[in-house]
């Protein structure tokens, strides 16, 4: 597994994380104050660019690197 990869998979795991800890304090406290729902927002938005950003984010990261392309035209 490149480090290009590994990367994009940390990344998914912390918005997956992430998505997990909103829905558990959701959970415990169903009527937060306004301050600790914009803090839920953020974390929501956050989550979610991690899980769905990780390929921007990884290029952004790792600039010089290229995808590998696969030679499978050539039979």
């Amino acid at each position: 597994m490149k480090p290009q990869e590994q990367f994009a998979l940390a990344l998914r795991i912390i918005g997956v994380l992430s998505l997990m800890y909103l829905l558990r304090a959701f959970v415990r406290n169903a009527s937060p104050a306004a301050f600790i729902l914009i803090m839920r927002l953020a974390c929501a938005v956050i989550a979610v660019l991690m899980i769905r950003g990780a390929p921007a984010l990884v290029k952004f990261a790792y600039p010089d690197s290229t995808p590998a392309t696969s030679d499978r035209s050539s039979t």
